[in-house]
């Protein structure tokens, strides 16, 4: 049974960069999966990869670090739409699917 992990707001970059943030908890759930990690969005399927980025946001708490998704399906998210990603620890395969 796939593990619900978030949803998401999809940001006005993810169609050009193949990055979709997520938070330090699912993060922590998928880097293990190193080169297995698969995403599946939209009857698409491609392999994925943890990235970081060290950050000083603007207000922020000083320096810390965002986490992202990265895999060429991504790109074909629409800005500010809402998904809901879930885990499938068997397969190593992360479903992305709209959050209704």
């Amino acid at each position: 049974m796939p593990l619900y992990l978030e949803s998401r707001i999809v940001s006005r970059k993810t169609p050009r960069d193949g990055k979709l943030e997520i938070s330090a908890v699912s993060a922590s759930v998928l880097m293990p999966f190193g080169e297995r990690l698969e995403a599946q969005w939209s009857g698409r399927s491609a392999p994925a990869t943890v990235v970081t980025m060290s950050c000083t946001c603007k207000g922020g708490p000083g320096e810390h670090e965002h986490f992202f998704i990265q895999s060429e399906v991504l790109m074909s998210m629409e800005p500010e739409s809402s998904v809901a990603l879930s885990m499938d620890e068997a397969l190593g395969r992360l479903t992305v699917t709209p959050a209704p």
